[in-house]
């Protein structure tokens, strides 16, 4: 069994695939080819040159990064090839970050040990409050917010962003 990792390999096919053995939600094809050119990179784990796992790594390249999609094919778990992974995005983490970056993930139930093995914090602590997720729709008004109040806000900012 040979194990390769390579760097920015990720396709749409690929994060297609791969993402449907953890049973996340599906986003549409060009929505996912924009969120990998947006990304700062990504990591596909060959197992005998078939895509065997991903990661992907967002944020703004020097203080705040966040690790996404590190999923495994199930008949390809418990090798290493998370950590492989995942040892990969921090190696890129460590080559344009500065002093005391933040690197932050969402881990899927059950795994929080995996990555605390990693050096990852589960949280709360004492010091750190707990990490928060809020999903946002286009047009999807949040509690206390209209439709009309959202579709009116999405106008004024998509016309201020053609002015500038």
């Amino acid at each position: 069994m040979q194990i390769s990792v390579r760097y920015d390999a990720l396709t749409v096919d690929i994060y297609e695939s791969v993402r449907a053995t953890a049973d996340f939600h599906r986003y549409e094809r060009e929505d996912v080819q924009a969120a990998l050119d947006g990304g700062l990179c990504s990591v596909v784990a060959y197992v005998d040159g078939v895509p065997a796992g991903i990661g992907r790594l967002v944020g703004d390249g020097r203080i705040a990064f966040f690790i996404k999609d590190l999923v495994v094919l199930p008949e390809y778990r418990h090798l290493g090839i998370g950590s492989m992974i995942l040892d990969a995005l921090i190696m890129h983490v460590r080559s344009r970050c500065c002093e005391h970056a933040y690197v932050g993930l969402m881990s899927t139930p059950g795994k929080e040990r995996f990555y605390e093995s990693k050096g990852f914090i589960r949280r709360p602590t004492s010091e750190l409050g707990s990490g928060m997720v809020r999903f946002v729709d286009p047009a999807q008004p949040s509690p206390g917010e209209s439709r009309e109040s959202v579709e009116a806000m999405r106008s004024t900012f998509l016309d201020a962003a053609l002015v500038s």
